[in-house]
């Protein structure tokens, strides 16, 4: 998970929060390689199966670009996102979960994406959109809770944003690519009471 920010100063204008759909992969694709290591970021097929099976999981940060004379909409830049899934096999990410894989009967969302663009980081935007993911999840009732797995010194981000420590995800860590770093698994109840007023 990309590095989380805590400095409020110059947010960007036009900004706003939307579902991602397939038409945005390619810019997910660069988010993801300019945010994680190369052993950690979802390759094309992934982010597209993703997309494709699940969009209303995944949320994209966006500025808008208007033409000053007409006002229209001249460009849209993704700024950061998150990709999710509902898993199965247990309640926390694993390796499988990780691929090819969406169970709509599920009811555990599994978080396996987050990231700002670093020309925007430090600007409490990773909180801005973990929040509203929370929220819209909650309201539209679409799970029972989120699952993440994330890096260690990541963990107190995460807290703040109401997720708790399950215990250290040791599965991840036989795979060659991940066990170079300690993981932790985490998760949030979804409760739709917290977002009604």
């Amino acid at each position: 998970m990309s590095t989380p920010s805590n400095n409020n100063s110059t947010l960007p204008l036009h900004m706003y929060i939307r579902p991602l759909t397939v038409e945005d992969a390619e810019q997910i694709n660069k988010l993801e390689s300019e945010g994680f290591p190369p052993n950690e970021r979802a390759p094309m097929s992934t982010i597209e199966f993703r997309l494709k099976a699940c969009p209303e999981l995944c949320s994209g940060l966006f500025i808008r670009d208007f033409d000053p004379n007409t006002k229209e909409i001249k460009s849209e830049k993704l700024i950061g996102h998150i990709l999710g899934t509902k898993i199965t096999g247990g309640s926390y990410i694993t390796l499988e979960s990780m691929g090819l894989v969406h169970d709509e009967s599920s009811d555990v969302i599994g978080i396996h994406s987050v990231v700002i663009d670093p020309e925007f980081q430090k600007k409490n935007l990773a909180t801005l959109l973990l929040t509203d993911y929370i929220q819209k999840m909650s309201n539209q009732e679409v799970g029972r809770k989120i699952v993440i797995i994330a890096h260690e010194p990541l963990v107190p981000f995460y807290e703040r944003v109401g997720f708790k420590v399950v215990g250290e995800n040791k599965q991840v860590l036989k795979d060659a690519a991940f066990a170079n770093s300690k993981w932790i698994d985490m998760e949030r109840e979804l409760i739709k009471e917290e977002y009604d007023n």
